[in-house]
Formats: C-alpha cells, sequence, structure tokens
C-alpha cells in the first residue's frame, strides 16, 4: 500500500489527536518485535519501522538508534534481534550479521567477517537454555539451475560466546528453498527447526526443516500451505519441555493459521485462524497460548485444548511472555505502542507511546550511533512531539522532547475507534516483513 492509502490513514489518526500524519522510511510508524536480555530482563529492546528503541530501566525510558547506526535500511527490511547473556546484541539483515558488544551495547555497530561477511541473515535466535550461544540463518540466492529453478545458499552459523565469534553450524540446507525463520528447542541442545518455502503458485509447498544433530543433517516435513491464500510458514516457538511440539504460523494476503505439530513436523493441526496473525507467544511453562493482529485482536488459550477466547480488541503487532507478564506491540489507537499484562491480556498498562521517546541514545561521540543525533529533530517531528511551549521537557539521552501520558487501555476501551484501528491494520497486513 503506498502513500495515498497511508495520508487517509495518518489524517483520520491526527483528527483524533493521535500520532501526526508521517511516515518512517515510507511507513507508518510502529513496532513490531520485543527482546528482552535473558539474564536481566530490565534491558528491552524494541525494532520499529524507523530504527530501534532500547530501555535499561524495564520500559520506564527509551531513547532511538537510527537504521544507519546499526547498518541497514530500506522501506521494508526489518531486522530480527537477539539478547545474549552478556546483553549484546545480534542483529540479522539484508546486509549481514551485525553485533552490538558489552559493555557499550547500542552505541558500536560491526558486521562479522569471515565466512558470514556480506551474507543475507534472515533470522537469529538466542539459546533459551544457553543464552551466551546464538544461532544465525542465512539465505542468499545465487544462480538458476538448468531448469530453471532458483539456487540459494543457505547455512546456520552459531557464536558461543556472546557474538563474538561465529562458525558454521552443521552442514548447508536445502538450495531449492527461501528459508524464513530458525528456532531451538530448550529441551534438547540438539535439536534444531528452521522453516521456508518451495515453488511458486500452485506448486508452492511450505517445509519445516528438522535436525536432531546440531545441523548434521536435515529432513525435511511438508507444511500444509492453502496456496490460494498463505505463502509461507514462520516457526512461532518450540514447547519449553516439549521439543517435538512446534508453532508455525502461516502467512498470507488477508489469511493467517497458527498450526502446531506434535511430532516434530511429521502432521499438523490448525488450531486457529486470522486476518494477519502478527504476534504469538507462549508462556513460559508451555501451558498457554497467545495469538492475535491487527485485525484479529488478542486471543488465549490452554495449551491442553487449543479453545481460544478473545480477550482484547487491541490491535496486535508483536506479543512476548515472560514470568507472569504479557507484552504487545500495538498502535496508539489501542492506547500505547508497547503495553503489559498481568491478567493475561484483558488489560494493559502503556509502557510506550511515540511522543514518550526521549531521544537518541547518549553515545560517545565517534560511535555510529553518536550520529543518529542529526536525524532526531525530523523523527521528533514525524512522531508528532509537541512543540516546546506545550509543556514538553528535553529527553535526557538525546535533546529530544517527551510528552507523558498516565492513561490506561483495557480490551474494549477502544472499540469505538475500531474502523481506524483497522484501516492502519491495514496498511500492517500489506507489507511482508519477517517476523518472530
Amino acid at each position: 500500500m503506498r502513500a495515498p492509502s497511508r495520508t487517509l490513514i495518518a489524517a483520520a489518526l491526527a483528527s483524533i489527536a493521535l500520532a501526526s500524519p508521517a511516515r518512517a522510511n515510507g511507513r507508518f510508524p510502529a513496532t513490531n518485535q520485543l527482546v528482552l536480555a535473558p539474564t536481566d530482563p530490565s534491558k528491552m529492546l524494541l525494532r520499529t519501522t524507523f530504527g530501534v528503541l532500547v530501555s535499561r530501566d524495564a520500559g520506564k525510558t527509551w531513547d532511538w538508534i537510527c537504521e544507519k547506526a546499526i547498518g541497514y535500511g530500506g522501506q521494508t527490511e526489518d531486522p530480527s534481534f537477539g539478547i545474549t547473556a552478556s546483553t549484546s546484541i545480534v542483529g540479522g539483515t539484508f546486509e549481514g550479521l551485525v553485533v552490538s558488544a558489552a559493555p557499550d551495547v547500542g552505541c558500536n555497530w560491526t558486521f562479522v567477517g569471515g565466512d558470514l561477511a556480506g551474507k543475507v541473515v534472515v533470522d537469529v535466535v538466542v539459546r533459551p537454555d544457553a543464552p551466551h550461544t546464538a544461532l544465525a540463518l542465512t539465505n542468499k540466492y545465487t544462480m538458476v539451475n538448468d531448469a530453471g529453478d532458483p539456487l540459494y545458499a543457505s547455512q546456520v552459523f552459531a557464536s558461543t560466546d556472546d557474538g563474538a565469534h561465529w562458525a558454521a553450524l552443521g552442514t548447508p540446507i536445502d538450495p531449492t528453498a527461501v528459508l524464513e525463520t530458525i528456532e531451538v528447542a530448550a529441551s534438547d541442545p540438539h535439536r534444531l527447526y528452521v522453516s521456508g518455502f518451495s515453488g511458486t503458485g500452485a506448486n508452492l509447498k511450505g517445509v519445516l526443516y528438522v535436525s536432531t544433530d546440531d545441523g548434521t543433517t536435515w529432513a525435511p516435513e511438508v507444511v500444509p500451505l492453502d496456496t490460494s491464500t498463505e505463502n509461507a510458514p514462520y516457526i512461532a516457538a518450540v514447547d519449553p519441555t516439549n521439543a517435538d511440539r512446534v508453532y508455525v504460523r502461516t502467512n498470507g494476503k488477508n489469511a493467517s493459521r497458527l498450526l502446531v505439530t506434535s511430532d516434530a513436523g511429521k502432521s499438523f493441526t490448525s488450531v486457529f485462524t486470522g486476518a494477519q496473525l502478527a504476534g504469538f507467544a507462549l508462556s513460559p511453562d508451555g501451558s498457554k497460548v497467545y495469538v492475535g493482529g491487527p485485525k484479529d485482536g488478542l486471543n488465549v488459550a490452554s495449551t491442553s485444548d487449543f479453545k481460544f477466547a478473545r480477550v482484547s480488541t487491541i490491535a496486535v503487532q508483536c506479543l512476548r511472555a515472560t514470568g507472569a507478564t504479557l507484552y504487545a506491540c500495538s498502535n496508539e489507537v489501542s492506547g500505547f505502542v508497547l503495553g503489559a499484562s498481568t491478567d493475561d491480556g484483558k488489560s494493559f498498562s502503556p509502557i510506550l507511546h511515540l511522543t514518550s521517546i526521549r531521544g537518541t541514545l547518549a553515545c560517545s561521540a565517534s560511535s555510529p550511533t553518536s550520529a543518529c543525533a542529526a536525524d532526531w529533530p525530523a523523527l521528533e517531528d514525524t512522531l508528532g512531539f509537541p512543540p516546546p511551549d506545550a509543556g514538553s521537557d528535553a529527553g535526557s539521552g538525546g535533546g529530544g522532547s517527551t510528552k507523558s501520558c498516565s492513561c490506561g487501555v483495557s480490551g474494549n476501551d477502544a472499540g469505538a475507534l475500531s474502523a481506524i484501528a483497522a484501516a492502519v491494520a491495514a496498511i500492517a497486513a500489506a507489507i511482508r516483513r519477517r517476523r518472530r
């Protein structure tokens, strides 16, 4: 969806005093991935359509890192991020694998060289059972074979020292497949799952590649796709206690399903159908599953029966469960761009509004992130900050003004704005991006 539709949406939002009618890199400002440090959940990273936001105090304050500081860009690129036990950040981009290591996390960014130099990194994951270890999945077009089929170079790389050093893990994966996501099993240190697809049109085939020996061998299992509406499978999670149970989301045009396998991909059951399932979360003990999207609201079920109940009408753009807290990315129509719930999603407390970002992350003048300061005033205006005489304060991070909001939102509070929420959701649904 191009600018005219976005302009109409922005005008609607402005009419109710929400965000201003501006776009980030051609896209409406939005949040779409939340990552928590495994050893210190007060350290948080939030991926947005205009760069990355980081918090070091459990979401009380947020600072901005621009795309160019990290080393990626483009209207539809949403890198996959992970945080290791040392709080180093690992990012998979179309330009390569990038790492921001402790102690200056978020300030300095370095692309990994060697065999990873210039590789397209489609996904990264940090092992929950061994958080000093991170895995990166590469998938890059190489050539067309004699039959006219495109071929890809695909490989898993691993680091056991918080992203400092990387090496290929196992053997290359099926060269005929476009790969999308990688996931690990916390209960089996040798189990790896990779999702992808091959073919086009009626010949499109979803695939789950399963390895039980650290990537030495890969067994392909078919992920059943409705080729009339779905175009790719994404691994959502692996059950924390059962390595054979895997949750997979399908992606498609106005159609998306949640599939579950309990036998490592040999068979799948569809347990939920929605318009665009942008968010998924599994409770830490694996007993509850949360799923939702911009048009689907938030839905919760026990994993014993998968009987879903819609508990909220918020426009879901990402979900993350940790401890007793469920986090959700949304938009200001829902009352927040990041919120937290302690009652299984029935109500959310706002953690972040776009207008409460402090500014650029404070770094030394020589760091790549310091260059973001020059772009902050324009972004500040884009995000709809009030003028200085409206009572806003300077942010300590990068000189940006702030605007606070003490409002809360329940699942039904946004009902009167559902038409606008649906319009905003249409923008997100029109842009295909990698999701976790």
